[in-house]
């Protein structure tokens, strides 16, 4: 994949299927309201929608069920995703998606085309996150919504974590930092989307607690998979995944264990005043 993402699925994992596995996870855990909240923004049914890093086709798949009546159009760089959404999708959606292979920073897609679009967990891998707003900006109709839903890694707790964690975790951001990404890129949404030329900007968040919806949702997030990764590409120690491991464990064997997670999402606006 060329640096134009910090992210590679065939290697962010031990595993591929590990890691599938982890992305559908990921969408399970806050659907409902991120749906709840994307159409509080003014996502409709019969919409022309765009999805932005739209991975193996998990995301997709509850757009196409949230909006029977729309056209959407599914943007992935990554191949190895691109190629898994394909064979997911194929029997969801029919002719009401388009699946495209391209980077979000130069889709080649028509200026003022859709009426909406989302980027899901996909400006956390991004070195040139604004380069990739405006060409969204670009594809949107006058008055579209651009609504950008991602993390910051100071906003994902466990109950009291270890020293071990918050190590590894500094060094896991460090590691992505290197690679373009930034981890912490929910806290500059709204900076992204403002300097963007996206006006009307706002800014809301989905909490998911293990006391509401369970602790096993969110147990496929705590896979070791991509730090075991990092150790076998000799960027984390051996004795720091150590005392991570044993950490986990102690965590996962807790009996008033907790989880807690925040996605943010932004959404900007189309504004007139900022069309040629």
């Amino acid at each position: 994949m060329p640096a134009e993402s910090s992210y590679q699925a065939s290697t962010y994992n031990l595993e591929l299927d590990a890691e599938i596995q982890r992305l559908k996870a990921q969408v399970v855990l806050s659907w409902e309201k991120e749906a709840r909240t994307l159409k509080w923004f003014g996502l409709a049914d019969g919409m022309n929608v765009l999805e932005a890093g739209s991975g193996p086709g998990f995301f997709t798949e509850q757009l196409l069920k949230l909006l029977p009546n729309s056209l959407l159009t599914a943007v992935e760089i990554d191949p190895v995703l691109h190629e898994k959404a394909l064979g997911y999708l194929q029997d969801k959606g029919g002719d009401r998606v388009n699946r495209i292979q391209a980077s979000i920073a130069d889709t080649g897609l028509e200026d003022n085309t859709f009426d909406f679009a989302i980027a899901r967990l996909l400006f956390v891998h991004l070195p040139d996150p604004v380069a990739a707003a405006r060409e969204i900006f670009r594809i949107l109709k006058p008055s579209g919504k651009l609504v950008i839903i991602d993390s910051d890694a100071d906003l994902f707790w466990l109950t009291n974590p270890p020293w071990s964690v918050e190590i590894v975790r500094e060094k896991f951001k460090q590691v992505m930092a290197s690679r373009g990404g930034n981890l912490c890129v929910g806290r500059n949404l709204c900076r992204i989307l403002k300097e963007a030329k996206f006006g009307n900007v706002d800014l809301e968040a989905v909490v998911s607690h293990s006391d509401i919806i369970g602790i096993q949702a969110f147990e496929p997030l705590l896979d070791s998979g991509p730090i075991l990764q990092m150790v076998k590409q000799g960027l984390i120690s051996e004795s720091e995944i150590e005392s991570y491991l044993i950490s986990r464990d102690e965590f996962a064997a807790a009996g008033d264990r907790s989880m807690m997670s925040f996605w943010l999402m932004a959404c900007g606006k189309k504004l007139n005043r900022y069309l040629p």
